[in-house]
């Protein structure tokens, strides 16, 4: 047993080792936090209005101690995704009765096990349906984040038997053979996108344990492509694609996919895959990028967001907040793999626009809860669901909203939420090979090591972004060099830089100035804050797919008989949907289930040619939906 146990620490070390050497930049440095002004007061107000409530987390425990997804649904998905920003919040504010609600949850929540160790908010006789997998993907995630604040080991082990009992159940179902699902079979949802989002607690719990077994069906996962239609990560490594013209478009669980492909990519550096994660994220820079730090102009999904966001005609249901969070966390993850400071511009860009403008700080409630659903126990939820452009009040709806048995409510947005506030300190200071990377200027004081171990109290003095000026001064234990990274934001064409009064270099993504740092060093900066036009892209031919035929039901027929054809090309359609064409003047019918597609015309024999985004929503009730052409 102990010689097992050994090889394990060993497998364990191994990992951890290699996915260091693959980082440019590091985090876990275990920094203290004071902070004041608009980020610090969003980070608290977080923590008491959602966070510190035991009641809320007792509520979402319950929901895998009853087949609470009857229905399909995804009530599974709001613990974990919590549990998460949760765990963020706590390494910034350090509260005690915080992380004390923390572990009695996980400690709730490894009790709703059944004997075999499965979790799940599905019963046993329609599990592997809709957002099951989805879901435990988030239990597991809540679990390990959990497991990286723990401060007792029994129960840390007891997290880490908990997690490797619930994965195991799910190989055992799940994989190639006979009697097993394909995983991108175990669900009726955006072609398997979803389930194959697994992909990361799975690399994640193989870099905890060492268990070759979590490797090998990591490598399954990555193998099957992440959709039963098209090998997504194949898409990206050949780049001559943009995400939007992608078979499936869902954003948020687009970019969960690939995450999990980065972090395979750090445990057996295979540098295709690195490829394929750094093509993604810049076409997503490129063609699906807001001026506010979104994307989804036209629902959830990759739709071209750079050319749609100046339309004034897009739906309220835009720029989901899931997909702003899981943008952060994902140039996050960017930013320690390269080291590349465009990824930390657009961390900035998400978080000052469409992350904090997100907090429901005035605890609105929904309007539609007491219109729709007057019996329900309403309550306002901590984030807004959607942020789009155009001038209007909060309550767009509730993204993800779930009726829970005890007549409350909730919504995925209100639950991812606070992770995008606890990954804010988390990237402002990291480490370079040799010093220290400032990314963000917000006023208080971080409290680090420095490379040689020493005490280091960086403090900075500033009204960011409302003024350009800023003060960064030094208080040490020691003297000691190395070089400070300077984050130098793009938009700033002619930035100041000063130490101790010395003017000093100021070009380039980091500005790099390296000496011997003694207490009283101060660097000051001058950003050049003067206002720049951000003008429309000219829309030039919006092609959705440009390979037309991707197999199965994204077959779109062609015919010599009409001048002109119209079809309605799915996005993440159930797997009972076929598509439809007609004539130009003619009526689509669009089966049940169908839940979001584009319209597409063309003349004969040319390609399909995008002319207007459609939403095709199916309605309860309704046997058919048709959509005029």
């Amino acid at each position: 047993m102990g010689e097992m146990m050994e090889m394990e620490q060993k497998a364990k070390n191994a990992v951890q080792a290699a996915e260091v050497n693959r980082d440019r930049f590091s985090a876990g440095m275990d920094c203290a936090y004071a902070w004041h002004g608009v980020i610090d007061q969003s980070i608290r107000y977080i923590e008491e209005f959602q966070l510190l409530r035991p009641e809320l987390w007792r509520r979402f425990v319950q929901q895998f101690r009853e087949d609470a997804d009857f229905d399909a649904g995804w009530r599974g998905e709001y613990w974990g995704k919590m549990m998460r920003g949760a765990c963020f919040t706590y390494s910034y504010t350090q509260n005690g009765q915080l992380y004390d609600i923390l572990t009695q949850t996980v400690s709730d929540m490894m009790e709703s096990a059944d004997p075999d160790g499965r979790i799940s908010s599905y019963g046993r006789d329609h599990e592997f349906d809709g957002w099951d997998i989805w879901s435990r993907k988030y239990v597991l995630l809540g679990m390990q984040y959990f497991h990286e604040i723990c401060k007792d080991a029994a129960f840390a082990e007891r997290i880490v038997a908990s997690m490797c009992a619930q994965t195991d159940y799910i190989i055992g179902k799940i994989g190639d053979g006979p009697d097993k699902m394909p995983i991108t079979a175990a669900t009726r949802h955006w072609r398997g996108l979803n389930s194959s989002s697994l992909l990361e607690p799975v690399v994640r719990l193989y870099r905890l344990t060492g268990k070759q077994k979590y490797l090998d069906f990591a490598e399954y996962i990555v193998d099957c492509g992440g959709t039963d239609v098209e090998n997504i990560f194949d898409l990206a490594y050949a780049d001559e694609l943009a995400p939007y013209q992608y078979p499936v478009t869902k954003a948020y669980e687009m970019t969960s996919c690939f995450e999990g492909l980065l972090e395979y990519y750090r445990i057996t550096g295979i540098e295709r895959y690195k490829t394929a994660v750094m093509n993604f994220a810049e076409q997503i820079l490129k063609t699906d990028f807001t001026v506010i730090g979104s994307c989804g102009c036209t629902h959830e999904l990759f739709d071209h967001s750079s050319v749609r966001q100046a339309n004034t005609t897009n739906t309220p249901i835009a720029q989901e907040t899931c997909v702003t969070v899981t943008l952060m966390k994902f140039f996050y993850q960017l930013l320690l793999l390269t080291g590349d400071p465009v990824y930390a511009d657009a961390f900035e860009r998400s978080a000052y626009n469409a992350f904090l403008g997100a907090i429901n700080t005035e605890k609105v409630v929904e309007p539609l809860i007491a219109a729709e659903h007057p019996t329900w126990n309403a309550e306002p939820l901590p984030f807004d669901s959607y942020s789009p452009l155009t001038a209007g009040t909060r309550g767009n709806g509730i993204g993800g909203l779930k009726l829970m048995s005890d007549n409350h409510y909730y919504g995925c947005c209100a639950c991812i939420g606070s992770a995008g506030c606890g990954l804010i300190p988390k990237i402002t200071l990291l480490r370079a090979e040799d010093g220290l990377v400032l990314n963000l200027f917000i006023s208080g004081t971080v409290t680090a090591r420095t490379p040689a171990g020493g005490r280091l109290v960086l403090k900075q003095e500033t009204a960011y972004p409302r003024d350009g000026a800023v003060r960064i001064t030094f208080d040490m234990d020691r003297d000691e060099e190395f070089t400070l990274w300077i984050r130098n934001p793009p938009w700033s064409k002619t930035t100041e830089v000063t130490v101790n009064g010395a003017p000093a270099a100021g070009s380039g993504g980091y500005i790099k100035i390296r000496r011997v740092w003694k207490s009283g060093d101060a660097v000051e900066l001058a950003l050049d804050m003067r206002t720049e036009a951000v003008r429309p892209v000219a829309y030039a031919p919006q092609v959705l797919m440009n390979k037309v035929i991707w197999g199965k039901n994204y077959m779109v027929p062609m015919t010599g008989r009409t001048r002109w054809h119209c079809g309605i090309l799915p996005s993440g359609a159930g797997r009972s949907c076929s598509p439809r064409t007609a004539a130009l003047g003619t009526a689509l019918m669009i089966p049940p289930g169908f839940w979001w597609g584009r319209m597409a015309m063309w003349r004969s024999g040319f390609r399909p040619r995008i002319r207007r985004p459609m939403p095709i929503w199916w309605r309860r009730g309704f046997r058919w939906q048709t959509a005029a052409i």
